[in-house]
């Protein structure tokens, strides 16, 4: 666990210096950096033989850095902490954290609206799977000994508004390839929607 976090850190804290010390550049090379927060509405794809999954709200945050190649197509990586897992899962709720890192390719198909698709890799930093469980007679039974997988692969499909020079503003739909919990068909289902604040 503590391996984990400390490498999800790491990862936060190098990505953002290297973007705060090109932020000089920015301007002159029309790239923006900005920030972002927003909700999560998590699951997990599938069911279990203890329950079935449903939606968890959650949150997310990080930091963006828009890279445009003309007018119309943009990249944009985005480095955030997010707040995942399920609900009817655990006796509580199932919470995964992630560090995410999101690489969007974005498509202005009018005015101000954008397309947005792309992969998505994360590492688990923090979770709750050893916590008890419900049975399927509805009482609390010791959770059996769950393993989770620290990376996630993913794909992002979602669409982007840009309100003005500042704020843009995001929907997006993140489907995870890998089992979050090993041997339990447990793959991340995360919709969210999300406000950007560029500098």
């Amino acid at each position: 666990m503590k391996k984990r976090f400390y490498l999800a850190v790491t990862i936060f804290s190098l990505a953002t210096i290297y973007l705060q010390a090109q932020d000089g550049n920015y301007t002159a090379s029309g790239m923006r950096f900005g920030g972002k927060a927003g909700i999560n509405m998590a699951t997990l794809g599938g069911t279990t033989s203890y329950s079935s999954y449903s939606i968890k709200p959650g949150l997310h945050i990080g930091a963006v850095l828009e890279i445009p190649f003309n007018d119309e197509i943009l990249l944009q990586p985005e480095l955030l902490i997010s707040q995942q897992g399920s609900g009817g899962y655990l006796n509580d709720n199932l919470n995964l954290w992630y560090a995410s890192i999101p690489l969007m390719g974005k498509y202005n198909v009018w005015d101000a609206l954008y397309v947005e698709a792309g992969p998505q890799i994360g590492v688990l930093f923090a979770e709750n799977t050893n916590e008890a469980y419900l049975g399927e007679d509805l009482t609390v039974q010791q959770n059996p000994d769950f393993e989770t997988n620290t990376l996630d692969i993913g794909l992002n499909v979602g669409a982007g508004y840009e309100l003005n020079e500042n704020l843009y503003f995001q929907a997006r739909l993140n489907i995870g390839f890998i089992n979050a919990i090993k041997d339990v068909n447990s793959k991340n289902r995360v919709f969210q929607i999300s406000a950007v604040y560029f500098l």
